[in-house]
């Protein structure tokens, strides 16, 4: 499906009921992740600007996206912006399905250096500036 549903122009003069209904049908008949993750974008930009009835837009949607469908870098490009759409252990969970090797990077370099902070081969930190 190569139409869009709206213009740029559209995205921030609609009203906010015309903008659930045509991201939601666009998003069933077409699939498209990515665009839509751009739309939602769109209105959360909207929402900061002052219009304030765009706060938390169409939030199963995102729920949905992030949770049940397979991770772009769309998604991850504009990942973090919509942290407050999920509770912090939903958001955990997320953390780890949408980036898991920085997690397990993170994870092997804290071990390692907890190894090394209590290596006997090199001794506490404390004694090597004695």
């Amino acid at each position: 499906m190569n139409e869009r549903p709206f213009t740029a122009k559209q995205l921030f003069s609609l009203k906010k009921n015309t903008l659930e209904k045509r991201i939601k049908s666009y998003y069933k008949l077409s699939g498209d992740t990515d665009s839509t993750v751009q739309y939602l974008m769109a209105l959360q930009v909207r929402d900061r600007l002052g219009d304030s009835e765009f706060h938390l837009i169409l939030k199963e949607v995102v729920q949905h996206l992030f949770s049940q469908r397979k991770v772009t870098k769309i998604m991850k490009k504009f990942f973090f912006h919509f942290k407050h759409y999920f509770l912090s252990k939903e958001w955990k969970y997320l953390n780890l399905r949408v980036f898991p090797v920085r997690q397990y990077a993170e994870k092997a370099i804290t071990a390692v250096r907890n190894r090394l902070s209590v290596s006997p081969l090199f001794g506490s930190q404390e004694a090597q500036f004695e």
